[in-house]
């Protein structure tokens, strides 16, 4: 069997493009992998179709260490665009190996550790179904009340762990990196009220999405030590400092965490070895599944948790599924409330995330590969629309100018 033809393939997903990778072999089969990355799908799109295509027509699919380690040398550096293309690619071979050996993929990686893998919701920040995610941005309720109220539905439906975000950070494009004391006041109170919704039942994580300096970072943490947090999630740029990380790990019993934007075992090996970390959130659909093993294993050398970042397609969710049920030290994986998502989230792939998403839990399929599949039809649909910059640009503009 051999490789005979790669295709990227968008789908507008609300606040981010989807971008699976279709490879097809001689023999028919047909591998889904996913390249879903917020921005610059089209960078990763052409690596694919120009770059890597060329290096991997007529190869052998179940050859994955090998044809991974092909791309990588030959790519002669790397970075994020290289990092997803090449995991879309690899992601699909996974699949294409299941189906031709009649296994799930989560089998090829030595089993289960778990039957069901747990989930965080993302994210508990306001009470309305279109909230905040998705391309129309309905308005919801973002005032503390709404945000108890988001807390106590996240609950209801029995997921054990959440994820919220900050309150009064300057937003992008806006340069500075320091909190103010009203923003840090406020953050707390947040979580405060959060937790005096879930109790002790719901674990709870902050997102900082890189925003803050190392003092801000510092004392944010410290007002965040009383709720026992689940995690601080890149509270500063992981592309700059592993030994900013370093300091701050260092001063705050809040768990610090980072990793999304990190892609191989050498990347993590930085932190890690300084220990700079508490916990790893590589996103797998970034990393793939052989570093995602391998950045798993360093972590667990380290007597670490892994839990990854996923924000992204259904497909996503899936296979970043099959990786942590076969880890043993996962601890959750992220979510995206399905309420919150696109209409069409539960339309591209069959079966339906929304039917095996079960008491904040992941029950995965299990047909061979993935066990599911990408409607190209529906896919079809949701033709790619660049939103990411749009938004950042939006946000420069004063709310009195906005039309």
């Amino acid at each position: 069997m051999k490789i005979a033809e790669l295709k990227p393939v968008f789908c507008q997903g609300g606040y981010r493009t989807w971008t699976f990778v279709k490879v097809t072999t001689d023999e028919g089969i047909i591998g889904w992998g996913d390249a879903t990355e917020y921005l610059r799908a089209q960078a990763s799109a052409k690596i694919i179709q120009e770059d890597l295509a060329p290096l991997l027509i007529g190869e052998d699919p179940f050859n994955i260490e090998r044809l991974w380690h092909k791309m990588w040398v030959a790519s002669y550096v790397g970075g994020k665009d290289l990092s997803v293309a090449m995991t879309g690619i690899e992601t699909a071979l996974w699949d294409i190996k299941g189906k031709a050996l009649n296994t799930p993929v989560y089998n090829l990686l030595g089993g289960k550790c778990y039957d069901r893998v747990r989930l965080y919701y993302d994210c508990c920040d306001a009470f309305g179904a279109d909230a905040p995610w998705g391309k129309a941005l309905l308005k919801a309720d973002t005032s503390l009340k709404g945000v108890a109220k988001q807390a106590q539905f996240i609950k209801d439906k029995n997921f054990t762990a959440l994820k919220m975000h900050s309150v009064g950070l300057p937003e992008r494009p806006a340069i500075s990196r320091s909190a103010s004391l009203s923003a840090i006041s406020r953050t707390a109170e947040k979580v405060g009220v959060i937790r005096s919704v879930v109790g002790d039942d719901v674990d709870i994580a902050i997102d900082i999405n890189g925003r803050l300096d190392l003092p801000s970072a510092m004392a944010l943490a410290k007002a965040l030590e009383p709720y026992r947090m689940m995690f601080m999630e890149d509270p500063i740029r992981q592309d700059e400092s592993p030994g900013s990380y370093k300091r701050l790990a260092e001063s705050t019993s809040t768990p610090i965490g980072t990793g999304e934007n990190l892609y191989t075992i050498w990347d993590f090996r930085n932190y890690l070895e300084i220990g700079a970390l508490d916990l790893v959130l590589p996103d797998i659909c970034h990393a793939g599944i052989l570093q995602g093993r391998k950045i798993a294993a360093l972590a667990e050398s380290f007597h670490l948790p892994l839990a990854p970042h996923n924000p992204n397609s259904p497909l996503s969710t899936i296979i970043s599924g099959h990786l942590v049920s076969s880890i043993p030290n996962f601890l959750a994986l992220e979510l995206i409330g399905l309420e919150a998502d696109v209409p069409w989230v539960d339309s591209v792939m069959s079966p339906k995330l929304s039917s095996l998403v079960k008491d904040g839990h992941l029950e995965l399929p299990s047909g061979p590969g993935w066990g599911v599949e990408i409607n190209e039809e529906e896919v079809a649909k949701h033709p790619y629309e660049e939103v990411w910059y749009r938004r950042v640009m939006e946000a420069a503009v004063p709310a009195s100018k906005r039309s």
